[in-house]
């Protein structure tokens, strides 16, 4: 088990699952009247922590370590440096990730990883699972336990945002949201992509409370700071699909208020402008921050490298997809834009599966695009393009969805990998694509019951 897993989580397991549901039946007790949607809120962490457990004795029994374990026993290795040298351990934690901190490391703490230390997005991964860590005891299921429920604040309050503008489709939302399986499971390990999608759900939900519906802004500024550093931090070319998705979303929302049919046609273009024109400013803003994402050269040069080796079958094995060769150049990208989004949407089919764990994200696949091709045949592009126009959320999940495929799709080139990067657009897209097909249903029926005749 590589000193992974001991008799203490067997022994604590229970213990935390029981202080867990403790807070969150209290939690549930004190909202519900006020809030219906804490209905869902025990349910929702159920699945979090039966994915946490089940990702974390997945990667100990059938695929016998992996990065989840790296992650685990460096944070292990950096809690240690608490009990030894606190303030060498607050430095680390402070992302000062220097020789002579490294140099403070020895047989009593334990190393952590080199390669893994010289990588400042992997080992942010580190510092903050340590935190958790300490709190789980130094074992390996609480730690993913607590890392998962973190994760599940920002996963909830996206639920809520959802709820909040349409309610009646509650039960649907949850399923997309918080019980879709994949989306649990490959959400809810001591990973990237866990920590990624908590603060990918929380900020879209910080972004809306605090520049369309102006409620508390204060508190919700710091959070959305604070979920942009953990994607800065990690993941940072998921910040290139969320912010032009969110700027589609203010420019919407803000017409959207305007009374006057003919002042929104009027007013439409430089409203647009207005926002491309900022927009642009704020991406030259952070492409520093963002580093070679922030730069279209060097995205793509990025690109090309991490294709060519997600295609090494030494490394990754033979599950591997190649859409064509990346050239660089603006009408290549473009000509692959339609095959690498559909890819990363739908793909792997059950025929493309190399491996056990793969085949439920081929079954939710082919029901998506089961259900994608019935919604396009049942209501057509334009009617889609209207729900959309007239829905601001729904058109940024739709956006921050296919930008985020086209990302991932164009430069992933491995299944393995595709069914973890492609995690963040699934509560966005599912969701999107129930509500278009629910809303332009009830329209059309609507249509129906008013030129039915009547007679008396």
């Amino acid at each position: 088990m590589g000193n992974v897993l001991s008799i203490w989580d067997f022994v604590l397991t229970p213990i935390y699952i029981l202080l867990i549901y403790l807070v969150a039946y209290v939690i549930k007790s004190t909202q519900i009247k006020k809030n219906p949607e804490y209905e869902y809120f025990i349910k929702g962490i159920s699945f979090k922590i039966f994915g946490g457990i089940a990702f974390a004795l997945v990667y100990v029994f059938y695929y016998n370590g992996g990065d989840t374990h790296t992650y685990f026993l460096d944070s292990r290795v950096v809690s240690n440096m608490f009990f030894i040298d606190p303030s060498t351990a607050f430095s680390i934690l402070s992302d000062n990730l220097t020789p002579e901190n490294y140099a403070h490391f020895d047989h009593n703490s334990g190393w952590p990883h080199l390669y893994v230390w010289k990588d400042p997005n992997t080992f942010t991964v580190i510092r903050y699972t340590s935190i958790f860590n300490l709190i789980g005891l130094q074992t390996y299921l609480p730690t993913t336990i607590l890392v998962g429920l973190f994760s599940y604040i920002g996963v909830w309050k996206l639920f809520t945002l959802f709820y909040s503008l349409y309610t009646k489709y509650a039960n649907y939302l949850a399923i997309a949201i918080l019980f879709m399986p994949s989306f649990v499971f490959w959400g809810s390990g001591v990973m990237k992509d866990t920590y990624i999608i908590g603060a990918t759900c929380w900020i879209t939900y910080n972004f809306y409370k605090v520049f369309i519906k102006r409620e508390r802004i204060p508190l919700n500024v710091i959070f959305l700071i604070m979920n942009f550093i953990i994607i800065l931090s990690i993941k940072p070319y998921v910040l290139t699909s969320l912010l032009p998705s969110m700027l589609f979303w203010l420019n919407r929302a803000y017409i959207k208020q305007i009374k006057s049919a003919i002042f929104r046609r009027l007013l439409l273009p430089f409203i647009m402008i207005s926002f491309v024109v900022v927009g642009y400013y704020v991406f030259i803003g952070v492409g520093e921050s963002l580093g070679e994402y922030g730069d279209v050269e060097k995205a793509i040069e990025k690109a090309k490298v991490t294709q060519q080796d997600l295609l090494r079958e030494d490394s990754y094995g033979s599950n591997s997809y190649n859409l064509g060769q990346i050239d660089g150049s603006f009408s290549g990208m473009l000509k692959l834009a339609p095959i690498a989004i559909f890819t990363a949407l739908y793909r792997p089919f059950i025929n493309e599966v190399g491996g056990f764990m793969m085949f439920f994200s081929a079954i939710e696949n082919l029901v998506l695009l089961i259900s994608t091709i019935i919604i396009l045949l049942r209501t057509g592009f334009r009617r889609i393009g209207q729900v959309l126009y007239q829905n601001p959320l729904l058109l940024y999940s739709v956006v921050f969805s296919i930008v985020l495929a086209y990302g991932v799709g164009i430069a992933t080139a491995n299944f393995g990998a595709l069914v973890r990067y492609k995690i963040p657009l699934i509560p966005f897209y599912y969701s999107a694509l129930f509500l278009i097909y629910k809303i332009t249903e009830e329209k059309r029926l609507a249509k129906k019951k008013v030129k039915r005749p009547t007679f008396s």
